[in-house]
């Protein structure tokens, strides 16, 4: 683990995160989705990523095949791992995280849009007593102030000068005593963002269906909360049949798109919608794979979405 570090940049052609490089390459019985009410109006941040963004978690993969198609790819960049109070420190300066920079290569065409994804790590909490700290908002079970929140903030935000990336993403599965942590963070990251840079977040489906704290963020905080619609859980049944019944998500920020993966039966089923349900065409769909993504397994979903 290391101290948080700055991104250095190379040659345009080439650029160095950590130890990994992205080269730009050379050009080479269904749902019935409908939206319930008004639906979400697209936001004017994000109106010009793609419509299909395609995820590249920690592993090589190479992208070029893409050459000029319109789908973007949301690449994790790094990963931050907060401490927990037996390790933290209450001193200002200290960051209170580790990071751990992307280790693998990424090969894309400099055309194709990119999104930076930082994952947080999150200790497990244990005893309230232990993890107690009072943020401007509540008091939560995480030991943060305001001061080490901006310097997590400043570690994302950095991102957005990457050659390429579109958008930056964060992916917490946070836990109910750390969302009033994340909405300080997610404030933070707004306010260091550019105006017009898109922040994007993967959501839990409950965030979106039952929780919906979400909803209490500063309007405008995020630009999109991306429904994660696979390894749901145990309230895969709800949201399953939320979905089959035709209504949308009650929360407005998780109407605009959907995360979908491509070993899971209702992710198919929600693909082979797509091109078909006017709901779901319009809304933007992120797609995971297990495995390294390939011509061929690239260009079945996009022939799914795109017949």
């Amino acid at each position: 683990m290391t101290q948080p570090t700055k991104l250095a940049l190379a040659a345009p052609a080439i650029l160095l995160i950590g130890s990994f490089l992205i080269f730009p390459g050379r050009p080479s019985t269904s749902p019935n989705l409908q939206p319930s009410g008004v639906p979400a109006s697209p936001n004017a941040r994000t109106s010009q990523l793609p419509k299909t963004i395609f995820w590249a978690w920690e592993r090589p993969e190479d992208f070029r095949f893409l050459d000029n198609r319109p789908v973007g790819v949301a690449f994790l960049a790094k990963t931050l791992y907060l401490k927990n109070q037996s390790t933290a420190s209450q001193n200002s300066r200290d960051p209170n995280f580790a990071i751990r920079p992307r280790r693998q290569p990424l090969r894309v065409s400099p055309a194709t849009p990119l999104i930076a994804v930082v994952r947080i790590e999150a200790p497990t909490t244990r005893r309230r007593s232990d993890f107690l700290f009072t943020s401007s908002k509540s008091s939560v079970l995480f030991p943060y102030n305001p001061a080490q929140i901006e310097n997590i903030a400043a570690e994302i935000t950095q991102l957005h000068e990457l050659p390429g990336v579109r958008a930056i993403q964060i992916d917490f599965d946070a836990t109910a005593s750390q969302q009033a942590f994340y909405a300080d963070l997610l404030a933070a990251v707004r306010r260091q963002l550019p105006q017009s840079f898109p922040l994007s977040i993967t959501a839990l489906a409950s965030w979106c269906a039952g929780d919906r704290w979400l909803d209490r963020l500063p309007p405008h905080t995020i630009d999109e909360a991306v429904p994660m619609l696979f390894r749901m859980g145990p309230a895969s049944g709800d949201i399953v049949d939320l979905i089959y019944s035709g209504k949308e998500f009650p929360s407005p920020s998780c109407q605009t798109s959907m995360g979908l993966s491509t070993d899971e039966t209702f992710s198919a089923v929600l693909l082979s919608e797509a091109s078909s349900s006017r709901a779901t065409s319009a809304k933007r769909i992120y797609i995971f794979a297990p495995r390294a993504w390939t011509p061929a397994s690239a260009n079945f979903i996009l022939k799914e979405l795109h017949p």
